[in-house]
């Protein structure tokens, strides 16, 4: 079996991982699950932001260069959502906003992972296995955090996780550009990790928190425990498993 088809697989099978959120579907959601949901996903998010896909980006590249990825992210997001307001009109909310940004920013993410883990079966097919379970240990909570955020913005369950698995079907994309265009896209992921970065603190911090903010258990308990709990989550994951891309 040749690389790529060990890569087009273990893509595939990492964003089946995507489906997660099917375990909330038979659930019934109310405003005390949607405040978990949302809480969880901005702590994920901004985990996932700091702890790792920056780091990374330093790493693969310590000029200072690679912090404008993030910045012009994060300006194409605010004028996407300006542009969302006034197409929706001045009705719609943070959360319902957020769920066209988290399908924008997650395909970027998982573009990435499928890279990674292209790169890493080139390499020999044990470093594939070890990348591809690294990344789907990542993406789990990452994937339920994004299901919570979609059905929060008003999705329907299976249209959430619909959506939720063609954002994540961009890893198999991703995969197919690292051997069609390896050296041109390893040479720019550094820009892609950080670009990422930026899209995901600017739905965090501009939509999902000030929607918690807003929200009528903002004085609760239920409004800070899952958002620590999602940072902690991705920090012990990125120190467990540091290689996942």
């Amino acid at each position: 079996m040749s690389p790529l088809t060990q890569a087009l697989i273990a893509t595939f099978l990492v964003s089946a991982v995507s489906l997660a959120g099917i375990v909330f579907i038979f659930s019934e959601w109310s405003d005390r699950l949607e405040v978990l949901s949302l809480s969880f996903a901005a702590g994920v998010l901004l985990g996932t932001t700091f702890l790792k896909l920056l780091p990374e980006a330093v790493h693969l590249n310590p000029s200072p260069g690679v912090f404008i990825a993030p910045l012009l992210s994060m300006s194409a997001f605010f004028m996407l959502e300006r542009f969302l307001h006034g197409f929706h009109g001045h009705e719609a909310g943070h959360a319902t906003l957020s769920r066209y940004l988290i399908l924008v920013g997650d395909g970027f993410h998982n573009f990435i992972d499928g890279v990674a883990i292209a790169s890493s079966f080139i390499v020999s097919p044990a470093v594939g296995v070890a990348t591809t379970l690294a990344v789907a240990a990542h993406e789990i909570p990452q994937e339920i955090a994004d299901y919570g955020v979609l059905v929060s913005g008003g999705l329907g369950r299976l249209r959430a996780l619909l959506l939720n698995f063609l954002s994540a079907l961009s890893a198999v994309l991703g995969a197919c550009a690292c051997f069609l265009l390896g050296d041109f896209v390893n040479q720019h992921l550094s820009y892609f990790m950080a670009a990422t970065a930026g899209m995901f603190l600017y739905i965090a911090a501009a939509d999902l928190i000030p929607e918690l903010h807003h929200s009528r258990w903002r004085n609760s308990w239920l409004c800070s425990v899952p958002f620590f709990a999602g940072i902690l989550l991705m920090g012990v994951l990125t120190a467990v498993l540091p290689e996942a891309g």
